[in-house]
C-alpha cells in the first residue's frame, strides 16, 4: 500500500506541474480503470483423511491423504463455531462435532469402536479470524483402546451389521480390571455383550466411582435385557464399564460404555430382551 500511495502522489504532482491539457486517451480519473482487489480468503479444511490425529490445525500443517491409504483420522464435517471464549471453545467444538457424527457413521458414534476428535484452528489461525472446527473420527482397537491405522472410510460403519459396532466380546478380567477384549459374532460363545451407555456428570474420568458405574450400567443392562432394575439385578447380572480416557473426557465425552457380563460364564446369542426367564437369580451375596 505504501508503494501505491507513492505512485499516486507522483501522478498528482505531474498533473499539477503540467500545462493543464491531458494527453490523448487520458480522462484524468486515476482510479476508474482499476479493479478492486479480491478479498483475502481464510483457510478452511475440507473432508478427507489424515495420517495422524491432531487437536489443532492450520494451513501450514494441513496435509490430507487419500482415505484409501493407511490413516488414523477421517474428517467427516467442518462446522462453524462463531465467537466463543477460549474457555468454552473445546466444549462447543465437541458438541458441534458430536451432533453431526451419527449421520455419517449411521448411529450414535459412542456405541462404536470410535474416537471423536474435534480439531480447532491453531492459536495464530484463530487470531487471524478462523472460526471453524474440523470434526475427525478414528477407529479404536477393542483390545486396548489404541488407535487403528486403517484404510477406507468409517462412513456407515455403525449401520446395520457394521464392523465398527460394539456387540459381543470375550473379556479378560483380573480382579476388578478388564485387561483385554476380543470382539466376536454374538452367535459364537462369548462372555460379554454391549448393552448401552450412561452419561456421567463428574468433572473428570478419574472422579467416576465404582458405585456410580454400577448404578448407571445396571440401568443400561436392565433396559437392554428387559429385566427389572431393582434390588435383584445384582443377583441376575454383572457389568463391565468402560469410561473414555482423560483427554476425551476433557473434550466432552462423558459416556460410560456398559457391557453385560455374567461373571465369566459363556453366552451364546444376543441377550437383548432376554428377560427374567433367561436371566434368573443365581448370584448370592453374603
Amino acid at each position: 500500500m505504501r508503494r501505491w500511495a507513492a505512485v499516486l502522489a507522483g501522478a498528482l504532482m505531474l498533473a499539477l506541474a503540467g500545462c493543464g491539457e491531458l494527453p490523448q486517451g487520458v480522462d484524468g480519473d486515476l482510479t476508474d480503470g482499476w479493479h478492486t482487489p479480491p478479498a483475502a480468503l481464510q483457510f478452511r479444511p475440507t473432508a478427507g483423511c489424515h495420517a495422524d490425529l491432531a487437536e489443532t490445525s492450520s494451513i501450514d500443517d494441513y496435509d490430507p491423504v487419500s482415505c484409501d491409504d493407511p490413516h488414523l483420522a477421517e474428517t467427516f464435517a467442518v462446522a462453524d463455531l462463531g465467537e466463543v471464549s477460549s474457555a468454552a471453545r473445546e466444549a462447543r467444538a465437541f458438541q458441534e462435532c458430536s451432533s453431526r457424527a451419527a449421520g455419517f457413521v449411521g448411529g450414535d458414534w459412542r456405541t462404536g469402536w470410535l474416537l471423536l476428535q474435534p480439531v480447532l484452528p491453531s492459536d495464530s489461525a484463530w487470531s487471524g479470524g478462523a472460526r471453524w472446527v474440523r470434526c475427525d473420527l478414528a477407529e479404536t482397537a477393542p483390545s486396548d483402546g489404541t488407535l487403528v491405522r486403517r484404510s477406507g472410510s468409517v462412513r456407515d460403519g455403525l449401520k446395520g451389521a457394521g464392523k465398527l459396532k460394539m456387540t459381543c466380546a470375550d473379556a479378560a478380567v483380573e480382579g476388578d480390571q478388564v485387561t483385554g477384549l476380543r470382539t466376536m459374532p454374538c452367535a459364537a460363545k462369548h462372555t460379554s455383550e454391549f448393552a448401552g451407555l450412561f452419561v456421567s456428570k463428574r468433572p473428570t474420568a478419574a472422579a467416576v466411582t465404582s458405585a456410580e458405574m454400577e448404578k448407571g450400567c445396571n440401568a443400561a443392562i436392565a433396559k437392554f435385557t428387559g429385566i427389572p432394575n431393582d434390588n435383584t439385578i445384582k443377583n441376575r447380572v454383572g457389568w463391565l464399564g468402560f469410561p473414555p480416557d482423560k483427554d476425551s473426557w476433557r473434550q466432552g465425552d462423558h459416556a460410560i460404555r456398559c457391557f453385560l457380563w455374567l461373571n465369566g460364564e459363556k453366552m451364546t446369542g444376543s441377550y437383548r430382551d432376554a428377560g427374567t426367564r433367561k436371566l434368573k437369580i443365581h448370584y448370592v451375596y453374603r
